[in-house]
């Protein structure tokens, strides 16, 4: 399966952070794939209610598709969503910001737009020819809208800028209505020819070194002392490496890296850890009210319900307090039975008869002549 072309990560405090780097829909079109658009839209969704979602961006483009989608799905969020131009935003790649609330690009990115392109395998009859024509005019037709919306130019104007492949240095693209804002704080973008390839912080593009315009090819010398004193890819977020090279099971060490890298499958673990929280929770409640009406006893019905209900005591407790209200019932009891007998008078009537002359010796007298006669 296709490695990722995309990391959502920083998820803390309200906002999370989204990671394009190198081609959009990576190794396979998005076109037709139902797999990879679906677990982009769940990871999007797990996040929650997030309040501001930043877009990184370092791509020089991909499938327009892809980058349709993702965008729109990006708009549709109830998140500020900001994207954040590190290096270079290229061909499709450039469709994602212009559904974001805010562009903001490094001071030293480059920006580039050209027309739609098809690749084509295999044979073709003019019928066949003539429904790709009109499929790429539909797909420009769409982005050159899009452009439009976000830069506030005119259509026509929008067009001839694709129609001519412009490059565009940061402030060019800020000029032009792609850019809202320049940034000097992100670390200076690291340009290299690797076998004629353009890579922008370590992240292939895809173009042609020799195709790109000067300004970017110069900056290939200016950064080389850089990029050699310090080895981590600049304009990237701390140590962040490439996306498609990064195995995210490799970094995780904490519950919240483990978060980072897989968002959907941590929301998965922590609703069902709270269902059986919930689930052991109830069964200890009604096996707590359970003992304790099995070892209320006549009379103890008021003292039940308190320890049910109004001031919830364990069935321990309980015990303990049907104990004390026993003895204190017995010896209630008791006191009563004694108040009883000394107000009918008959501990008075017993003494009389035990003072009485010759009472005993009577009564013993009379039992043994019982038995002489038997």
């Amino acid at each position: 399966m296709p490695k990722k072309f995309w990391q959502f990560r920083n998820m803390a405090g309200g906002s999370a952070e989204l990671l394009l780097y190198g081609d959009i829909a990576g190794e396979k079109s998005w076109y037709g794939d139902e797999v990879t658009p679906k677990e982009f839209a769940e990871e999007l969704n797990a996040l929650g209610n997030v309040s501001e979602i930043t877009v990184r961006i370092n791509s020089g483009g991909g499938d327009p598709f892809a980058a349709v989608e993702i965008g729109n799905l990006l708009e549709q969020h109830s998140a500020y969503v900001t994207a954040i131009i590190g290096g270079v935003c290229a061909s499709a790649a450039t469709i994602i910001p212009c559904h974001c609330n805010k562009v903001i690009a490094a001071s030293d990115s480059t920006y580039m737009i050209h027309p739609v392109k098809m690749g084509l395998f295999g044979y073709a009859d003019a019928v066949t020819l003539q429904q790709y024509i009109e499929a790429l005019n539909t797909i420009r037709e769409n982005i050159v809208t899009l452009y439009a919306k976000k830069t506030g130019r005119k259509k026509d104007e929008v067009a001839g800028w694709m129609d001519a492949t412009s490059w565009w240095t940061g402030a060019q693209a800020l000029e032009n209505g792609f850019v809202d804002e320049l940034t000097n704080n992100e670390e200076d973008a690291v340009v290299e020819n690797r076998n004629g390839i353009l890579f922008v912080n370590s992240i292939n593009t895809n173009l042609p070194f020799a195709e790109v315009p000067k300004f970017v090819q110069d900056s290939l010398a200016g950064n080389a002392a850089g990029q050699s004193a310090n080895k981590k890819p600049a304009g990237q977020p701390g140590e962040q490496q490439e996306v498609q090279d990064m195995d995210p099971k490799d970094s995780i060490k904490t519950v919240d890296d483990l978060r980072k890298a897989y968002p959907a499958l941590v929301d998965q673990i922590e609703q069902a850890a709270a269902k059986a929280a919930a689930e052991a929770a109830t069964n200890a409640e009604r096996a707590r009210i359970q003992n304790i009406e099995e070892m209320a006893l006549p009379g103890s019905e008021a003292l039940a319900a308190e320890a049910k209900f109004t001031k919830p005591v364990s069935a321990e407790d309980f015990a303990k307090d049907m104990v004390k209200n026993a003895k204190t019932q017995g010896a209630t009891y008791l006191a009563q039975v004694q108040q009883d007998v000394q107000a009918s008078g008959v501990n008075a009537v017993g003494n009389a008869a035990a003072s009485g002359q010759g009472s005993g010796d009577e009564f013993m007298a009379a039992i043994q002549a019982v038995c002489k006669n038997q």
